[in-house]
């Protein structure tokens, strides 16, 4: 019936009951025009409401804020198997190994930050969201270096002025309130001191300070960021030392600083070289210094900012989701580990990230970097990094580190203090779903676009993750992986297992500015009928574009009767 046409109860009796359609038209015509400028603009602009997490009635203070976040997803299930031309004529298969000297998986993951953002204002204060972000993460590592440590934070525990090169001073009052952030994170910390201007009793100084805060929280002290960049030709921006600087006039200052240490702050675990380079890990590794905790590498797979095609190295999405990225990673972290056995020293990969580039680039912000971090992350701890942190910045979405996997929603000028996740976010949350346990090898056949990993835990759970470097925007559908039952696990290991929980991550396209994760959930009835056993492989459908985490129980699955 027209909307002008009389009513039964006549013309304005139905004029009233049709007034409340208009109004909520016209409301939904002035939200179109605000909100969708904003939702097709640039991806880092502010929004209205951040994530399916938000509550309009919540401070945004109190929210765990991270676009593309579903804290309840409902039942998980797995893609359908594809059919006809799309699908994969031979399933991925996976074999899975445990060894005794396999890395633990589990509040081994976390951020690093500037050593200048120690004094931003966000620790500890009321007006930030950083409790809940970090919170949300499991058990997260925070350290705290960079190249400002060296050459742009100034420390005082005696309101000294700063020097004309200081860009940020750091007292004691700003390491306790980083510490509040700690414990309320449950959150462990590793500091790194300024080496690159001569002075061992400030860096002591600040190190006792930081000993009184962080307590049994300070998992470890670095001394010097990335000492082997300290004078280098090609980057006289970074210099920090002059010619005569080397392995040898390092390995003499370590000594000086460790010493200066021990007498203000007696047991310090000592942690480095912090450096990308063989020669400084073993300048580290052979120094005289005492209670030498871990020895910290830094890598970044895509350096070659301009490189050549023939480089598998450019800051390109192609070079960032190639399976050839894998291999050097577990090449160049498999030195670094062959390094810290030699010292009987653990591996900590203090800084870590994409890409090194300055600036944005193809792979800035993109799903495929949520992809990548999943799959970086695992591949290295399989190839024996015990804790990895992810290099990030405090600063706005909008001019600040394109790469970093959180960001503030203020301006570049003006960061302010409420903090949002980006895809890469969302991929440490998926990575901290996965059980604590130890990390299995795999093998898997195919092209390596599709990768698997695994993870024991010591009551039996298994935790499986299918990474899917194919584009999602492709024709390709959903991929068999063909499991079976790990090996090596021992006598006591559950005979079989069944699906439990799962959660995916998944993106419109590689090359996209948007990833989705849902929270760990109950698998739906289809995955629950599988079965995982010695003798009986388990499929899984992978679809291109996502990662996802499955976790298996132990035993047969409980009858529903």
């Amino acid at each position: 019936m027209p909307a002008t046409s009389p009513s039964p109860g006549g013309s304005r009796g139905g004029a009233r009951r049709w007034w409340p359609v208009i109004v909520l038209v016209v409301i939904a015509l002035v939200l179109a025009a605000v909100l969708v400028p904003r939702l097709t603009g640039d991806p880092d602009s502010p929004r209205p409401t951040a994530s399916p997490t938000a509550s309009p009635t919540q401070d945004p203070a109190d929210q765990l804020l991270a676009e593309g976040y579903d804290p309840d997803p409902g039942p998980f299930s797995l893609p359908d198997p594809a059919e006809g031309e799309k699908a994969a004529q031979d399933p991925v298969s996976v074999r899975l190994r445990a060894s005794k000297d396999a890395t633990t998986w589990g509040e081994n993951l976390g951020l690093s930050f500037e050593a200048t953002d120690l004094a931003s204002p966000v620790w500890g204060s009321q007006d930030s969201n950083i409790d809940e972000m970090l919170g949300a993460m499991d058990h997260p590592v925070l350290r705290f270096g960079g190249n400002s440590v060296d050459r742009r934070m100034w420390w005082t525990s005696s309101d000294e002025p700063a020097p004309d090169w200081a860009e940020a001073t750091v007292t004691p009052a700003d390491l306790e309130r980083v510490a509040r952030a700690a414990r309320k994170a449950e959150a462990t910390v590793i500091l790194t001191v300024d080496l690159g201007h001569e002075d061992p009793q400030r860096a002591a100084d600040m190190v006792a300070h930081a000993k009184d805060a962080f307590g049994d929280l300070l998992q470890g002290v670095s001394i010097g960021n990335e000492p082997n960049g300290f004078h280098d030709p090609q980057q006289k921006h970074l210099e920090a030392r002059g010619s005569s600087w080397g392995p040898a006039a390092y390995t003499s200052q370590l000594e000086d600083y460790a010493s200066a240490i021990r007498e203000e702050a007696p047991g310090t675990p000592i942690v480095g070289p912090g450096a990308y380079d063989a020669p400084w890990w073993r300048a580290f590794a052979d120094s005289g210094v005492r209670d030498k905790t871990a020895m910290t590498m830094h890598w970044y797979p895509l350096w070659d900012c301009q490189g050549p095609a023939s480089s598998i190295a450019n800051p390109t999405v192609d070079d960032l989701t190639s399976p050839k990225l894998r291999a050097q990673a577990r090449k160049l972290v498999g030195m670094g580990k062959e390094a810290a056995d030699a010292a009987d020293l653990p591996l900590w990969m203090g800084e870590t990230g994409p890409t090194s580039c300055p600036g944005t680039n193809q792979t800035s912000r993109t799903h495929a970097q949520a992809l990548w971090t999943g799959d970086y992350a695992l591949t290295a701890a399989e190839s024996g990094a015990e804790l990895m942190a992810f290099h990030s910045t405090l600063g706005a979405c909008r001019g600040g580190a394109p790469m970093s996997p959180l960001c503030a929603r203020g301006t570049k000028d003006d960061p302010a203090q409420i903090l949002q996740g980006r895809t890469s976010f969302l991929a440490l949350l998926q990575l901290g779903q996965i059980a604590e346990g130890r990390v299995l090898t795999p093998t898997v056949s195919g092209s390596g676009r599709v990768m698997a990993h695994g993870v024991m835990s010591e009551d039996g759970t298994l935790s499986i993750v299918l990474v899917d470097m194919r584009d999602p925007s492709s024709d390709e559908g959903p991929a068999p992986v063909r499991i079976s039952a790990p090996s090596g696990v021992g006598k006591d290991a559950p005979d079989q297992w069944h699906p439990e929980q799962g959660s995916q991550l998944t993106g419109g396209s590689l090359e996209g500015h948007s990833s989705t994760l849902g929270a760990m959930a109950p698998v739906d009835e289809d995955l629950r009928s599988r079965t995982l056993s010695r003798g009986d492989p388990i499929t899984l459908e992978s679809e291109p574009g996502s990662t996802t985490v499955i976790r298996l129980a132990p035993g047969p699955q409980a009858s529903t009767d």
